[in-house]
């Protein structure tokens, strides 16, 4: 998933409304984790966002495992084309 990286190593948890490009900037995440649909948004709101803001990195949708992963993962690449989308399927 993600190459060990000693050197800086941690976790930040936010809130969508929190996001923004300085916060970007200063932490300059490798990943973002966040769940596929909550009551506000879904993984695509989320995705736009993150382009907007210039992160290209990888985001990960958690979620149930479902039935055509594959459909999700399309819809959201083909709306943020910029991001490499995965899914984290928890049981």
């Amino acid at each position: 998933m993600l190459a060990p990286r000693p050197d800086r190593q941690s976790v930040v948890l936010t809130q969508m409304r929190m996001l923004g490009g300085a916060m970007l900037n200063n932490i300059d995440p490798d990943a973002i984790i966040a769940p596929l649909i909550s009551a506000e948004w879904d993984i695509v709101d989320l995705g736009i966002l993150l382009e907007e803001l210039g992160f290209s990195g990888t985001l990960y949708a958690m979620t149930k495992p479902l039935p055509r992963a594959e459909l999700v993962l399309r819809e959201v690449g083909a709306v943020c084309p910029r991001l490499t989308v995965r899914l984290l399927e928890l049981a």
